[in-house]
């Protein structure tokens, strides 16, 4: 798949992220965090942070849609691709452990940059989800 191939899960998920930005309510990511980390020290390795949009996505779509856990493909492609962004944009190479912080703001990044790739896209889905 291309860097800016989209379905609707991932522009609801990237509406959702938008909307968080603008209420300041990530709420929903420090839970997916805490669930993804597994060791409980509050550090999750880059390369696994796909296990956090697993845990986000689910969070959002049991809460939205009052359905059960979403199908893999639905959340594996962003995970993916936001951990490609960070090793190349940061040089932080996938064992890096992050903290919360550190992946809020690399999450802001990579959000801003696909919007960026999208732009309207995005603000029209907002309307729709």
């Amino acid at each position: 798949r291309s860097m800016s191939q989209v379905d609707h899960h991932t522009v609801k998920m990237h509406t959702a992220f938008i909307k968080n930005k603008g209420d300041g309510d990530f709420t929903e990511w420090r839970k997916a965090w805490t669930m993804a980390d597994s060791d409980n020290d509050d550090l999750i390795p880059v390369q696994e942070a796909p296990r956090i949009f697993k845990d986000h996505y689910n969070l959002v779509h049991m809460k939205d849609a009052g359905r059960g856990a979403a199908a893999e493909i639905h959340y594996m492609d962003d995970g993916a691709e936001f951990a490609k962004m960070v090793e190349d944009m940061k040089q932080w190479p996938g064992s890096k452990l992050m903290s919360y912080d550190e992946f809020l703001s690399a999450l802001h990044e990579y959000v801003d940059i696909k919007h960026k790739e999208r732009g309207a896209l995005y603000d029209m889905a907002a309307n729709i989800f």
